[in-house]
């Protein structure tokens, strides 16, 4: 009905009522959108190079790596000097590294040469996502709309992941693969210039504390929570490989985009509905029963005979992605100081980075030697071990349920 279509938009139309979010939002969406197009892109050049999804997945790892001894590192000198003094130095050394890998990739230079400049184009890539969830979680702080705001986010980065490959696949298959690279690091620098601009609502910085800085990983249950991060990072990287190689090994490559995307969109619509509800069930409790289901579903991977079912696979699988995204990042805004929120966030996507990295280098080399199918069992293997991490996590949290139990 009419009425409940717009109970679901209201949670929605109160995050972005207000001031200054509609801004920063777009800002982050237009410098995270090449999240989405590294990756891939990077598969697609390689392997259009040689045939070969080995390297390809090494070379996507590469950058992955840089982006896990980045983030955290970037991500506490946010908490410490404030995000625009950090956004444009960081974009100027990412600019100067990928046009460095883009020169070197279509001059056809060896793997060995192209490994350093991937490396540095990943660690001096800004979180963008950290740094817009810290935005909202400061003009939101104690707000119920809070959770519809790190919904959005959600969301945003499953449309990220629906655009991205697509335009990464028909820009790599149509016209020149390394010009992929040019479109991304171009989104880099406009949105981290627009987003350095928004002082109004970027979080505060804050002193240094006495005694030194308490890494954020001594805090109870976040380890955890990265290494939680990490299986899951697997199974994307993992799925995402194997997709594209079981679309080449079918004689249709160009179709790598629309799998893709199909993963993506299942995510993007189940995080949209979920962030409209109201919940009364707690974090916690939430956050185990979506890791039990995120452990189920991507067995149905097996099922895939051709691309147009493998697209529905995908569909399905996404669908237990956003929630468990969405209910990880309130845990870490409930359970991290406000002083070193940005770091927290962003030790967790370099969970995600490392588990995406070692997947993809993994995937490849099965991929090549026993086909698409057989690498499957990675992604699998890497959503029961999500599944596994969860039910510890959820026991080691359980003492401080209550606290994180809804208003």
């Amino acid at each position: 009905s009419t009425g409940s279509a717009s109970d679901v938009l209201d949670s929605y139309r109160a995050a972005f009522r207000t001031k200054g979010s509609p801004q920063f939002c777009a800002a982050a969406f237009v410098m995270r959108m090449p999240i989405a197009i590294y990756p891939i892109g990077l598969v697609l050049i390689v392997s259009a190079r040689d045939g070969r999804y080995q390297f390809a997945g090494v070379l996507s790892a590469c950058f992955t790596a840089g982006g896990c001894f980045g983030h955290p590192v970037l991500g506490r000198l946010v908490d410490r000097f404030g995000q625009s003094r950090v956004i444009r130095p960081a974009a100027l050394a990412h600019l100067a590294s990928v046009l460095v890998l883009a020169i070197l990739l279509h001059g056809r230079a060896s793997d060995a040469a192209v490994i350093a400049p991937a490396v540095v184009a990943g660690l001096s890539y800004v979180d963008a996502g950290a740094l817009v969830r810290a935005r909202w979680s400061y003009v939101l702080a104690g707000s119920p709309e809070l959770t519809a705001a790190f919904s959005i986010e959600s969301t945003l980065d499953e449309v990220i992941f629906v655009i991205g490959p697509l335009v990464a696949t028909l820009i790599a298959t149509s016209v020149a693969p390394v010009l992929v690279l040019y479109l991304a690091v171009a989104l880099v620098i406009v949105g981290g210039a627009w987003l350095a601009r928004l002082r109004g609502t970027e979080p505060p910085v804050h002193a240094e504390p006495v005694g030194g800085h308490r890494s954020v990983l001594r805090g109870r249950g976040m380890v955890l929570l990265v290494v939680t991060g990490a299986a899951m990072g697997a199974l994307f990287s993992s799925a995402e490989v194997s997709m594209v190689a079981f679309c080449g090994q079918h004689h249709h490559r160009g179709a790598s985009g629309i799998v893709l995307a199909a993963l993506a969109a299942g995510s993007a619509l189940a995080g949209f509905v979920y962030g409209a509800r109201p919940h009364r069930t707690p974090l916690l409790t939430r956050f185990r029963n979506q890791s039990v289901l995120f452990a189920v579903l991507p067995a149905v991977l097996f099922a895939a005979v051709n691309i147009p079912v493998l697209a529905v696979c995908a569909f399905v699988v996404g669908l237990c992605i956003a929630p468990l995204l969405i209910t990880t990042f309130g845990l870490i805004e409930q359970l991290s100081p406000t002083a070193s929120l940005t770091e927290a966030l962003t030790w967790f996507t370099t969970g995600i980075d490392v588990g995406y990295g070692g997947g993809a280098a993994l995937v490849g080399g099965i991929a090549d030697s026993s086909g698409a199918r057989a690498a499957f069992a990675v992604a699998v293997a890497s959503a029961l071990c999500t599944g596994v991490l969860g039910l510890a996590l959820q026991r080691r949290l359980r003492p401080v349920e209550v606290a994180l139990a809804p208003s």
